[in-house]
């Protein structure tokens, strides 16, 4: 399956789901539940973030949950992060909570909305 770009001269409002990767590029206002998700640098999420795999060059602005997470250099996170691993390079941006979980307590947070 391959990957689904949201260009950088594209915003969506609203929320996102795909069964596959996406490569965000542009602006979403609104949660994104995917398999692998790549934030290019200058793309911008402003909502919950929910996936296996997440990369972060750009901006979220609110929750991720996933299984392994990795903050690039020019990355700028705010909100909790719920992770299995992590791995954050000098220079990226955090300002939150980071909570190690399972995958079990990520469903499950996901499903009652914490």
């Amino acid at each position: 399956m391959k990957d689904t770009l949201i260009s950088k001269d594209l915003s969506i409002e609203g929320n996102v789901s795909s069964k596959g990767g996406v490569k965000l590029e542009g602006k979403i206002t609104g949660d994104i539940d995917c398999m692998q998700l790549v934030v290019e640098q200058g793309g911008v999420i402003n909502g919950q973030v929910t996936a296996e795999d997440v990369t972060v060059l750009g901006n979220v602005e609110g929750k991720i949950v996933a299984k392994e997470i990795r903050l690039h250099s020019t990355a700028v996170v705010n909100g909790d992060i719920f992770y299995e691993g992590i791995s954050m390079e000098q220079g990226s941006r955090y300002e939150g909570n980071l909570k190690r979980t399972n995958k079990s307590q990520q469903q499950k947070r996901v499903a009652v909305g914490e």
